[in-house]
């Protein structure tokens, strides 16, 4: 999204499209700044494809990035080394709380938003009025990170995400996701399968493994040997490095000498033998990645693929979760003959928890509902109207509108 002032222009996240990594289309030099609200691909992917004068995030962000990127040209080519190591040098890393002034008229700062490591909310102050985008969120407490921050200053223009925006999207409560998934995992475990799981590298791969490995200590689970694969090797890492970003359940498991991401093995030909296993790999929408290599698992019908979050229209990973047949991620087709189960652990607020949020924060005085489906945006549009009787709407891609 752009934000024109008049004195500046600024973008709030720069992204790509997951399903075929397609760019915006932006002149960089008009732009001010880009303020990033946290490292996944269609928030932060695009960024090095072009030449923007400056970058700010929080200080777990730009490492996330930096992997999230590196993981780009090597898949995609859509940009290589030289433009990431220009965009790194165009980063100024911020902590929740901390204000900057940014250009001229905009003062801006960012608050916890609960999604993933470094996730932030963007608040603008534009020559007095107030801005809110909150980026990605989740208002409740995960395996890993505290809920996102309400305690917010006074909002004139509020801008919130709908990726869960309809009634109907209304999630199991954790612990029965996890126990699904864990039920799953543990009856192709006892027939001698294998699990595949794709995930993303950061969040949703860190939820997956701390909840793997919390019912393998338990004992509610087999122990078997657990590989990765892709970028969440180090995106996983770099959760450790910054342990003091996280929740205080894994800071205090890791200050008792624990780790709460287990003993994962590199993957390698081990996981094509007859024992049983789990396989933890990106992407998570099955959409290129090392995951792609793991299908032919699925010509087995003892094995499963369980997918772990949203698959977005024209991936792979929608195709399975369809029922597709047959696949064919290389040049040889693959029957699916195994098993293809969903339990989605969206690092998302759901719509229950999206209305709860915009009753904890200050009441705006106007409201654009964007990041959801058709559907979701009106449907949340319709919600926020109905709660806070204040002007609601849900843009279309490409709309140009007065912000306050």
């Amino acid at each position: 999204m752009e934000i024109d002032t008049k004195k500046s222009r600024i973008l709030l996240d720069c992204g790509m499209d997951p399903s075929d990594n397609s760019l915006p289309n932006i002149n960089s030099k008009d732009i001010g700044a880009v303020l990033v609200s946290h490292a996944h691909l269609d928030h932060c992917g695009a960024i090095p494809y072009f030449d923007f004068k400056k970058i700010y995030c929080t200080t777990p962000t730009v490492d996330l990035m930096y992997i999230i990127w590196k993981d780009i040209s090597k898949l995609s080519k859509t940009y290589n080394e030289d433009s990431i190591k220009n965009a790194m040098g165009s980063i100024e890393s911020l902590n929740y709380g901390e204000e900057k002034k940014i250009t001229n008229d905009i003062t801006m700062k960012m608050y916890d938003a609960g999604h993933i490591l470094g996730s932030s909310s963007v608040y603008l102050d534009i020559d007095g009025k107030k801005l809110l985008y909150t980026g990605d969120i989740n208002e409740v407490e995960s395996r890993t990170l505290s809920p996102a921050d309400t305690d917010i200053d006074e909002i004139d223009t509020l801008i919130i995400e709908s990726t869960y925006g309809a009634p109907m999207d209304i999630k199991p409560a954790r612990k029965v996701l996890e126990g699904q998934f864990i039920g799953e995992i543990s009856s192709t475990l006892k027939k001698g399968g294998k699990v595949i799981i794709p995930v993303f590298a950061v969040g949703r791969a860190q939820e997956i493994l701390s909840i793997i490995f919390n019912h393998m200590r338990s004992g509610s689970l087999e122990r078997v040997p657990v590989y990765v694969d892709g970028a969440l090797i180090h995106t996983t890492g770099i959760y450790l490095t910054y342990s003091h970003w996280l929740n205080p359940k894994i800071r205090n498991s890791l200050e008792n000498g624990m780790n709460p991401f287990g003993d994962v093995k590199k993957a390698d030909n081990s996981v094509f033998d007859n024992d049983p296993c789990i396989v933890i790999s990106t992407s998570g929408m099955v959409q290129g990645g090392p995951i792609l290599q793991y299908l032919k698992l699925l010509k087995n019908p003892n094995n499963k693929i369980i997918l772990t979050g949203y698959q977005a229209e024209d991936t792979l990973g929608r195709e399975l979760e369809e029922g597709v047949k047959e696949i064919t991620p290389f040049k040889n087709k693959i029957p699916v003959n195994g098993e293809i189960v969903k339990i989605e652990f969206s690092a998302h607020g759901d719509y229950n928890s999206l209305v709860r949020y915009l009753k904890k924060i200050p009441k705006p005085k106007k409201v654009f509902v964007v990041h959801g489906e058709k559907y979701q945006s009106l449907s949340l549009a319709m919600t926020v109207w109905k709660t806070l009787k204040v002007p609601t709407i849900a843009p279309t891609v490409g709309s140009i509108l007065p912000l306050f």
